[in-house]
């Protein structure tokens, strides 16, 4: 296979796609998918390490580059085989060897709350931000919140930091599978959403205590997400209560039914680069009730309902507040669907392409 690229072309790291898809692999998928789309989206060639088990992005083609997997190949292999084409990393991370390079970096966690992650994990990130902020040609980010706090933190000028908002639309083809409301036995319209990785910053302990505040056995709780003990260290437990489910994993089309058939989806994270999972409640018609924290106001606007995410009193009241308002319901519903059309990933990927060639 043809492994060689021209000067300047741009080669678009696939590390992600030998990673379970979670928040930061979402987005670099949809990125690199809705670049295809674009009028300039035949430029698009994915590099991806050579192994098996990869999940290519539909329609993108991609080229398998030198040996090697992992941090391994991202640092040392991709650089290498790249040759002097200039390399798109979407998904947080690159090469601290090789400048010249396009980063994302989707906020700056490690620096703020430096506890909810392991050491490693946590020296690692800042030192690869710190080289790749001076380095980089373009570096871009996902909100203001998440500019100011890595530009701060790295040390250099904010308006050397780009920003190109995330999106919610991608859930639009999936055809919702409900056959997840009857293994959880769930009662549509009954049941309170919470979605997420179990990292100490999503604070699903108050989550669990403001809910278990209710003392209502007819309302569930469906808690959907996976453990990642090498990224957060030992997760927190949570509340084996009847009526607090812990559905884990789940494919994007269960997903997309509990957000159709949820009384609400209750977010009360304390730190956001961004914030997705919000949005994609809203763009399938689910209520919204996050904290008044980070990014999260900057990305839920006036289409949600707030609360002091450190206070499971406010999370509890909140909460009881919009299951006993239908009104409230509904006005955040129509509020929800109108706020999430803006957020689009074709839009996404026309403001990257722009920050790109502007460098």
């Amino acid at each position: 296979m043809d492994t060689s690229f021209a000067p300047n072309k741009l080669v678009y790291n696939g590390r992600f796609t030998s990673q379970k898809t979670t928040g930061v692999q979402r987005v670099a998928r949809e990125l690199v998918a809705a670049l295809m789309k674009l009028p300039e989206g035949s430029h698009v060639t994915l590099a991806v390490p050579p192994q098996a088990g990869l999940v290519p992005v539909d329609g993108v083609p991609t080229v398998e580059l030198g040996f090697g997997k992992g941090v391994f190949w991202e640092q040392i292999v991709l650089p290498l085989f790249a040759g002097r084409s200039r390399i798109v990393n979407l998904s947080n991370s690159g090469s601290i060897f090789r400048p010249n390079q396009i980063i994302y970096m989707h906020d700056a966690a490690v620096f703020d709350t430096p506890a909810h992650f392991s050491w490693k994990f946590r020296m690692w990130y800042r030192v690869m931000f710190w080289i790749l902020a001076r380095t980089s040609s373009c570096v871009m980010t996902n909100s203001e919140f998440s500019r100011d706090r890595l530009a701060h933190h790295v040390g250099v000028d904010p308006r050397r930091i780009g920003v190109v908002p995330l999106a919610a639309d991608h859930l639009d083809h999936i055809v919702p599978d409900t056959s997840v409301i009857g293994d959880l036995k769930l009662t549509p319209n009954r049941y309170v959403l919470a979605v997420s990785s179990m990292n100490p910053t999503k604070n699903f302990k108050r989550l669990v205590e403001a809910f278990m505040r209710l003392n209502d056995p007819s309302i569930d709780l469906v808690i959907v997400g996976m453990k990642n003990a090498t990224i957060f260290g030992k997760a927190q437990d949570l509340s084996s209560a009847p009526n607090i489910k812990q559905a884990g994993y789940v494919s994007d089309e269960k997903l997309k039914a509990l957000y159709q058939h949820a009384a609400c989806f209750l977010y009360p994270s304390i730190y956001e680069g961004f914030g997705i999972p919000p949005l994609e409640a809203m763009r399938n018609g689910c209520p919204t009730l996050v904290g008044r924290a980070a990014a999260l106001p900057e990305t839920c606007g006036d289409a949600s309902v707030y609360c002091d995410p450190f206070s499971v009193e406010d999370i509890a009241a909140k909460l009881r507040e919009l299951l006993d308002s239908p009104q409230l319901s509904d006005e955040l519903r129509r509020r929800g669907l109108a706020h999430a059309e803006r957020y689009r990933w074709t839009e996404s990927a026309r403001m990257l392409m722009q920050f790109i060639n502007r460098r």
